[in-house]
């Protein structure tokens, strides 16, 4: 009956809670974070990169540091702030170390990618669709897709934090260490960035 009770407290132990067991020594709480959280770094990793091998790696590094560094940490923001704070620095040194190589990043076509207005799907249309729809349903992932690589660094960042993410514009701008009008206006000028690249084909 012990375990069964200490094994529903640690599935209802806030982040706070498992980051003092952390600073305490406890390794399993840090487990049960990463358990926690490990979808989450992976995905912001993923839609700034665009690449399923760097963003798992981007992740791993993350909880590294943040393993290294939680003695450090008091709790002064929220522990998923601190988080993306962390995998949006790596992922930006990932994709400056990319720039300097000439690497272009990749798009998957089997993963969603999150619009301003909405999730598109990044897949093929359903078998029971017209040949037809299938190949416009596959042009407009495509395309949307291209569009959002054209995106500058900054307003695919924004657009994540808030539309994948689904953060305060008032967390996004403690994730981004800047002011909320700058937030405001970012994530405003992006949607409209993607709205122009969208229609630049039409």
């Amino acid at each position: 009956m012990e375990r069964v009770i200490q094994a529903d407290a640690e599935k209802t132990a806030g982040d706070q809670e498992l980051l003092g067991r952390c600073r305490a020594g406890d390794e399993t709480a840090f487990d049960d974070l990463v358990r926690r959280h490990q979808q989450r770094a992976f995905n912001v990793a993923f839609q700034i990169l665009r690449d399923r091998e760097d963003a798992a790696e981007v992740a791993q590094d993350a909880f590294v540091r943040i393993y290294r560094s939680v003695s450090d940490f008091r709790g002064e923001c929220e522990f998923t702030t601190w988080l993306h704070q962390i995998v949006l620095n790596l992922a930006r040194n990932k994709h400056r170390w990319w720039k300097r190589r000439g690497r272009q990043s990749s798009v998957s076509l089997d993963t969603p990618v999150e619009m301003a207005d909405g999730e598109a799907p990044m897949q093929m249309a359903a078998s029971g669709d017209a040949p037809d729809m299938q190949t416009v349903k596959a042009e407009f992932v495509e395309r949307l897709s291209r569009k959002m690589e054209e995106l500058p660094r900054k307003f695919r960042e924004v657009l994540v934090l808030r539309n994948v993410e689904g953060l305060s514009y008032e967390q996004i701008a403690l994730v981004l260490d800047c002011s909320l009008g700058t937030v405001k206006s970012r994530i405003a000028r992006a949607r409209e960035a993607l709205r122009e690249n969208m229609q630049d084909e039409t």
